[in-house]
């Protein structure tokens, strides 16, 4: 089993899904419609309700609410995207021209705030009073995260704890709502709804690493997105603190040059390249993936009567993604 296997079995859940998101994103606003369209032709891996799912799975308990729930968590991350767009100066996203591209950041920003109007309809339908409060954390730490990370931006000084910490927030957080949120509606207790959170915490730790070398590796390419732009927006991201952290004081002094030219740049660039092999870069940063991979794999063991093959799959596929990075890269 791998993940496509895993999408074509909830085919017909993240249908529902996906219609309840198009039900509350239209609204007078003329843009929201191409908003809508644009969510339609360019759909992700949608991990977020796949997680829903495959956590109703497994602990054995009827769908139901599954699919309202994972419009609630898949709402707020498409709500993140449009407003992280504005930031990142990002005109692509999943091969289509971002909301910001097409209308400008005004607009962009107005279209996220409409999700996240959205996201407490859709929330306070399942008459669950903890889960509004649960939401309202969540996006506490969402903007959390990237108030920090605007705080560090181009700051050479940043440490690799200051990195986790904003990532815990600006991706983990999103997904520890889901699996928190998914375990307690499917009854669980306290201890398992924990469990299943400290996965999905590591596991979001892992995620965004992955990401954020792909934009280091992949510097001079396009994708699905726009790469090599976190330098140029000076995000100093785990390859460069590595590299800070690793190299000469005269060999800083180039890494500082690079940075501060606030121009998308990674192993495209010839002195990058050579010191990502002479540190030995990938396997340092495959080194903290496994770090966190253990601790996906130690929460998962200690919780009770539940059945982890679907989640160790979204585990297995975030670790190939990185190998196919590297050894494409």
């Amino acid at each position: 089993m791998d993940l496509k296997d895993i999408q074509k079995n909830y085919s017909s859940l993240l249908e529902e899904t996906n219609s309840l998101i198009r039900q509350h994103l239209l609204s007078l606003a003329p843009q929201s419609e191409k908003l809508r369209a644009t969510l339609e032709a360019s759909r992700g891996k949608q991990l977020r309700p796949l997680f829903t799912y495959s956590l109703f799975k497994g602990f054995r308990v009827p769908t139901d609410d599954a699919p309202r729930l994972a419009a609630v968590f898949e709402s707020i991350h498409i709500a993140s995207l449009l407003h992280d767009d504005v930031i990142d100066k990002c005109h692509l996203r999943r091969n289509m021209p971002t909301m910001n591209g097409i209308y400008g950041d005004a607009v962009a920003i107005l279209l996220g705030d409409l999700v996240f109007v959205a996201i407490y309809r859709l929330a306070a339908s399942l008459k669950q009073i903890w889960l509004i409060e649960e939401v309202n954390k969540t996006v506490h730490r969402l903007i959390e995260g990237e108030l920090l990370q605007q705080q560090q931006r181009f700051n050479e000084e940043t440490k690799e704890n200051q990195y986790q910490d904003i990532i815990a927030r600006k991706t983990a957080a999103l997904l520890e709502l889901c699996s928190y949120a998914s375990a307690r509606f499917a009854g669980r207790s306290e201890q398992d709804a924990n469990l299943i959170k400290r996965f999905a915490h590591h596991f979001g730790i892992i995620f965004q690493i992955v990401d954020d070398w792909a934009d280091f590796c992949r510097s001079d390419k396009k994708d699905h997105k726009n790469r090599g732009v976190d330098i140029a927006n000076g995000f100093l991201t785990l390859p460069w603190l590595i590299l800070l952290e690793k190299c000469s004081p005269k060999e800083k002094v180039h890494l500082h040059k690079i940075i501060t030219e606030k121009q998308p740049a990674g192993l495209n660039h010839r002195e990058i390249l050579m010191l990502s092999e002479k540190y030995e870069l990938s396997q340092l940063v495959e080194q903290r993936i496994n770090d966190h991979s253990i601790q996906c794999r130690e929460a998962l063991q200690q919780v009770s009567d539940f059945d982890s093959s679907e989640m160790l799959v979204y585990l297995e596929f975030i670790n190939r993604e990185f190998n196919n990075i590297s050894d494409k890269k």
